[in-house]
């Protein structure tokens, strides 16, 4: 079964917060505001920069801003940057792993397939913005 690690729901909130405040904001105002620990601000927003849906910047007036169009961020896109895997079953992932030795025949991984196109296609459409509630 596929479960969001905290380090997602972190990220989502994160690019939510951004989003509906549209300034540079310093992580030390993101960790007191969301009530989640620094060190994982700092990681979580290294990860949505090199995705390239952040920029942070260094310095005194440093901090962390939204890169990408507010209007476009779609859920999917913080879950993939986050995620060490999206697959729905371990045999969609590149390596293949087939707990039956039948990769490329199994009729169950066809199904599996549909499914994680669904999963992805509705993620995908699930743009951030809409999920504020004053944007």
């Amino acid at each position: 079964c596929m479960q969001l690690s905290i380090t997602t729901d972190y990220g989502i909130r994160v690019v939510l917060y951004l989003i509906k405040h549209r300034q540079i904001v310093k992580s030390t105002k993101l960790s007191e505001e969301l009530n989640i620990p620094k060190s994982y601000i700092l990681k979580v927003t290294k990860k949505l920069e090199e995705a390239g849906i952040v920029n942070i910047y260094q310095g005194v007036n440093g901090g962390i801003k939204i890169k990408k169009d507010i209007h476009e961020i779609t859920l999917w896109d913080v879950i993939s940057a986050l995620e060490t895997t999206t697959a729905i079953n371990k045999c969609l992932e590149k390596e293949g792993c087939c707990t039956k030795g039948s990769n490329g025949f199994c009729r169950v991984r066809d199904v599996y397939v549909v499914l994680q196109h669904a999963v992805e296609d509705r993620l995908q459409s699930i743009k951030l913005i809409d999920l504020i509630e004053d944007n």
